[in-house]
């Protein structure tokens, strides 16, 4: 039986069917149509462009009709210039001559009526200064801060002063604030007082109201004043100049007169103190320090002659002072309702010295009780910033070395750190000056140790009037920057000590320490988190290029150098090039190895770049172990035994090369 199997049909299969090919002419027509819409539309562009452009030019004619004429370069940085006639120079060296001779007159009959002292010196001269006026009262406030060339009691009278002169008239008031403003006070001000809240010789003070609601206060300059301090300062200087020829030394005057002149026209410059206020306000934001602040300043209406400011309220410092030192209990009391302590309002005014002379852009050269205001929670704001000082980058270490040292009380360290800031020193014995400024140093320290010390003696006045009458005998000078900083410390531990006569400065400083340390960290871990951006590359090539130089030299010094050692001293010159080689190897290894942990604490183990730098690059307890390892001991032994042997070769080489010069 057979089976029979179907055999399949072979079908051919079906070609896909093809769509239909546009016929050759509509191929030419539909890119011939693109191609007019694509020129159509540039068309279009150009037309709308060139319309855009009709029109800015149309706009360019109507502002230009409009505006007026502006420099194309910025504008340069204004500058008052306050200049004197011969004539009015000559009337104020009258003044001068005659207030001199009053002096003299009054200190012969003291001296004749056996009555005659320092202290009595100073009061004639007090008297005489608020007699005169004007720029008199300028100068002495300024004098009593110079108490490296007046005696201590004399500067302490002048710190009594009173700096009061009569109100400028009202109608002068008004053209004054209408010319800074270039408008009518009622498009400005709401209310304007016409009796000032405090007038003293350079400018008087009226509280406003905007028309937006807000207090201000508004400083005007009295007329004329710039004139006046110049014709001062001329006259002064040709007194100065005849008392060079014989009482003065030569060209001491001219530096003497130069500091003074900057002090008195800082007074005057508003536009310096408005910004210097601001930028107080500016730094203590950014250090976070809410407990103290400035008034805000309108820039828009202030200029050289007018400044205007948000108008403060609270309790002035000196009522403060005053509540505390009488030790008045209803006081005491009301103010603690408000939140206002005098110990916590003495320890922030240590602070914001601290803070301004190490952390600030400047300081507040003058921390006048009359300067503070206290506000609700022991608040501090800061006014008239009128007499600023700021600190070099090495000035600022040192000051920094000085109030270190002093609180760990290392008196020894203090002394080379204040001679680090007198640099350069004149001729003098410098041993002798340190074994003098020591001892000064201990007192002040045994005076802030003590219990039965008084106010007076545990604020660091006493170590300050000892260096200067120690500066004094020695005739060494000090610059403006350093004396405007030692008056602006005192006062404020002067006042500390008046609301909180137990108060250690020592362990106040040692407080704010931490806090500065604190701070500091946190500027390094971002300054070490910024390593990865890319701006920091521009820096990274800058060390790539300057290593790279720098081993260049390092090479050619450590080759080179055996030559030029080796006419002399052959063999030690070899010895030390072949030690600096094999230790700067080893450095270098060393780094790398600490660097590489960094990294891979990064990488693998997922800490921040900072800590990981600080952790690893940074910290001495990773360096110790590095530098004991196993590892590294072999490599420096490896490394002195490679150096002994060329140490070695070279010594062989010796006879051969003597031999050679013999032959030669």
């Amino acid at each position: 039986m057979s089976s029979l199997r179907a055999v399949p049909e072979k079908v051919d299969p079906v070609p896909p069917v093809k769509e239909a090919a546009p016929s050759s002419p509509a191929r030419p027509a539909v890119a011939r149509e693109q191609r007019v819409s694509a020129a159509v539309q540039r068309w279009r562009k150009r037309e709308e462009l060139d319309a855009r452009i009709q029109a800015a030019k149309a706009l360019g004619k109507e502002l230009r009709a409009r505006s007026w004429e502006t420099p194309p370069t910025p504008h340069q940085r204004e500058a008052e210039e306050h200049r004197a006639s011969v004539g009015r120079t000559l009337l104020q060296l009258g003044v001068w001559i005659s207030g001199a001779l009053w002096l003299l007159v009054r200190i012969a009959a003291d001296v004749l009526r056996r009555r005659d002292s320092i202290q009595s010196r100073g009061q004639h001269l007090r008297r005489l200064i608020e007699r005169a006026g004007g720029t008199w009262i300028k100068l002495g406030q300024q004098m009593a801060i110079r108490v490296d060339l007046l005696p201590y009691p004399v500067a302490q009278e002048l710190e009594k002063m009173l700096d009061a002169a009569p109100p400028i008239p009202f109608s002068e008031v008004r053209q004054l604030v209408e010319r800074s403003l270039q408008r009518p006070i009622a498009e400005v001000f709401s209310e304007l007082g016409a009796e000032p809240v405090g007038s003293g010789s350079v400018a008087c003070v009226y509280r406003g109201v905007l028309r937006g609601g807000e207090e201000v206060a508004v400083k005007v300059r009295r007329p004329g004043v710039g004139s006046l301090f110049a014709a001062d300062m001329r006259a002064l200087g040709w007194i100065l100049g005849l008392a060079e020829l014989w009482f003065v030394p030569p060209g001491y005057s001219r530096q003497l007169l130069h500091e003074l002149s900057t002090m008195l026209y800082e007074e005057l410059d508003f536009v310096r103190e408005a910004r210097y206020t601001e930028l107080f306000q500016d730094r203590m934001d950014k250090l976070g320090q809410r407990f103290v602040r400035s008034p805000r300043v309108y820039g828009d209406l202030s200029n050289h002659e007018v400044l205007v400011t948000e108008f403060v309220s609270g309790v002035w410092l000196k009522d403060l002072i005053s509540t505390a030192e009488r030790k008045d209990e209803s006081g005491l009391a009301s103010l603690a309702t408000l939140g206002i302590v005098p110990r916590k309002v003495a320890r922030r005014l240590l602070k914001i010295a601290r803070l301004c002379a190490q952390e600030g852009l400047f300081f507040h050269a003058d921390l006048h009780p009359a300067n503070v205001m206290v506000q609700p929670d022991s608040r501090l704001v800061l006014i008239d910033f009128g007499s600023c000082g700021a600190f070099t980058a090495r000035e600022r270490r040192v000051w920094r070395e000085i109030a270190d040292a002093q609180a760990n009380e290392d008196v020894g360290r203090m002394v080379s750190a204040v001679l680090a800031l007198l640099e350069p020193l004149p001729a003098v014995d410098v041993e002798e000056f340190s074994r003098k400024l020591e001892s000064i140093f201990w007192q002040d320290l045994y005076a802030n140790k003590s219990r039965t010390s008084r106010w007076w003696e545990r604020t660091s006045a006493n170590l300050w009037i000892g260096f200067f009458k120690l500066a004094q005998e020695y005739r060494v000078p000090m610059n403006l920057n350093t004396l405007r900083m030692i008056r602006s410390t005192m006062l404020s531990d002067s006042l500390a000590a008046r609301l909180e006569p137990r108060i250690d400065h020592y362990r106040e400083y040692r407080r704010y320490e931490v806090q500065l340390g604190r701070r500091m960290r946190q500027r390094l871990n971002r300054k070490l988190d910024s390593l990865s951006e890319d701006r920091s590359f521009i820096r990274y090539e800058q060390v790539y290029d300057a290593a790279v130089a720098g081993f260049y030299r390092l090479q050619r010094f450590l080759d080179s150098s055996t030559y030029r050692f080796a006419v002399t001293e052959r063999t030690f010159s070899f010895a030390v090039s072949q030690a600096l080689r094999a230790g700067s190897w080893l450095l270098l290894g060393a780094l790398a190895v600490r660097v590489g942990a960094a990294v891979v604490a990064v990488v693998r183990r997922g800490e921040r770049a900072g800590e990981a730098f600080t952790t690893e690059v940074l910290s001495g307890h990773a360096w110790s172990q590095l530098l004991l390892s196993p590892l590294f001991l072999g490599a420096v032994l490896v490394a002195v035994a490679v150096t002994l042997r060329g140490i070695s070769f070279r010594l062989s080489d010796k006879d051969r090369e003597a031999g050679s010069r013999t032959a030669l």
